[in-house]
């Protein structure tokens, strides 16, 4: 059944609010979500547009949401346990995968002195260069970096004439993302002070830091536990 109120599901999020993170993001940035509950409500499915995010800590449960999902077209899991990816393969086809790991980071363990550089904000003018280098560009991708520049904060260092050099955002799902640092400007704390600024705002708004670091990635996995954010778990995303 759909749920009309989110505070009728604030215990299961609670019981990994570090997992769900994902699911507050997601609530908190947009509007056009839909929930999906079970009679007893021991779990939910989150859906806004294309993604999907999944939990309960009754297997049964979680395995009934995913199984009733129409998949006439594809569907898109966003970051959740690895034991929702594995209650998927049982009823529905994998279309993609990607696994990553979640690190989040305390407040007590926020840096600020890793931020050594000037830090601006992104504005919408920097969306093409920012797309030219995000890792999953396409032809939709610059109009979701140019609404993610103009909806939520972003932190970026620029060289003397003004053009960005390294940058994060915060996505649609309260995460920070979309890193990088050109290569010629690497090696300088760039992303240590874009990294710090971002976290710093992301408090400000009420939100634990976190990011999906695709697995794999040393160089990012290496960054996010310099800077102080923990290890919670493996995750998925995944299409079905």
């Amino acid at each position: 059944m759909k749920l009309n109120d989110i505070k009728e599901i604030d215990n299961l999020l609670n019981e990994d609010r570090i997992l769900n993170l994902n699911a507050l993001g997601r609530i908190k940035f947009n509007q056009n979500y839909n929930i999906k509950v079970d009679e007893l409500k021991k779990g939910f499915l989150l859906q806004l547009d294309y993604w999907h995010v999944v939990y309960s800590g009754t297997d049964h449960v979680a395995e009934e949401l995913i199984r009733c999902i129409d998949t006439k077209t594809e569907k898109g899991f966003s970051g959740v346990g690895v034991k929702y990816y594995q209650l998927a393969k049982k009823h529905h086809e994998i279309k993609w995968e990607e696994p990553c790991y979640l690190y989040y980071l305390e407040e007590h363990n926020l840096n600020t002195s890793l931020l050594k550089h000037c830090v601006d904000s992104l504005t919408e003018k920097d969306a093409e260069l920012v797309n030219e280098f995000y890792t999953y560009k396409d032809e939709n991708s610059i109009g979701y970096i140019r609404d993610c520049i103009i909806s939520r904060p972003s932190s970026v260092v620029r060289d003397e004439q003004g053009t960005p050099v390294s940058w994060a955002l915060i996505r649609e799902d309260g995460s920070m993302g979309v890193m990088y640092t050109l290569k010629e400007h690497r090696g300088q704390g760039y992303a240590n002070s874009v990294s710090v600024d971002l976290a710093k705002k992301a408090f400000e708004l009420g939100l634990t830091p976190y990011v999906h670091i695709v697995k794999g990635n040393t160089p990012s996995v290496k960054l996010a536990e310099n800077l102080g954010f923990k290890f919670h778990c493996d995750v998925m995303w995944f299409g079905i």
